[in-house]
C-alpha cells in the first residue's frame, strides 16, 4: 500500500490557539471526546459539530488525525502525516476543518506520494479550498510550468523559509 506524506501549514497570532491545535494534532491519540473538546474551546459555536464531521470523514481518528510530529517554522506549525492512500481527501478534510474552526488561521498543505514523483497542494482562498496537482520530473516543459505556475501560487502567502516541493528540493535534483 502506498503511503502519502504531507505536511499542513498553519498559523494564528494567539499562541493559545496555536498550542491547542499542536495538542489536537500531536496528544489526542484519536480520543474523539477530546478532539470534539478541544475544536468547541477554539470555537465554541461549531467546533464540536465541525470535529465530528472530521472524525466522521477519516477512517480511524487515531491514525488518520495523529500527526507523525509537529514542528514550528517561521511563526507556523508544521504537522507532518503519513496516510494511507486517501491521505490527500484526509489532508483537505484537515485543512477545511481549520479554516472553518478558527477564523483568521492561516492554513495550506502540501503532501507526496512514496511510490512516483506526484505533489498536491491545497490552499485556501476565501472560503474554498483550491487543489493542485503536479507530476515533477517527468518531463522539463511539465517542470517549467510547475516551478512558473503552482509553486508561485502556492507559496505567494508563504514566508521565504518554508519551500515546499521536490523542484525546490536541490538533494532530490542531485538524484
Amino acid at each position: 500500500m502506498a503511503e502519502l506524506h504531507s505536511n499542513i501549514y498553519y498559523k494564528h497570532d494567539n499562541p493559545a490557539t496555536m498550542q491547542a491545535l499542536d495538542t489536537l494534532f500531536l496528544e489526542t491519540r484519536g480520543d474523539e471526546a477530546q478532539i470534539r473538546s478541544i475544536a468547541a474551546s477554539l470555537n465554541p459555536q461549531d467546533g464540536e459539530a465541525l470535529a465530528q464531521d472530521l472524525i466522521d470523514t477519516v477512517d480511524t481518528p487515531e491514525h488518520d488525525l495523529g500527526a507523525e510530529s509537529i514542528r514550528r517554522l517561521a511563526g507556523y506549525s508544521v504537522a507532518h502525516f503519513v496516510h494511507g492512500s486517501a491521505g490527500d481527501e484526509f489532508v483537505e478534510a484537515i485543512v477545511g476543518f481549520l479554516h472553518l474552526l478558527v477564523p483568521g488561521l492561516h492554513v495550506q498543505a502540501w503532501g507526496c506520494g512514496d511510490d512516483d514523483p506526484w505533489e498536491f497542494w491545497f490552499k485556501v482562498e476565501g472560503d474554498e479550498i483550491l487543489r493542485q496537482d503536479d507530476e515533477p520530473y517527468s518531463d522539463p516543459e511539465q517542470d517549467e510550468q510547475i516551478r512558473t505556475e503552482i509553486y508561485p501560487w502556492w507559496h505567494a502567502d508563504m514566508p521565504e523559509e518554508i519551500k515546499e516541493g521536490f523542484l525546490n528540493d536541490e538533494d532530490a535534483q542531485d538524484e
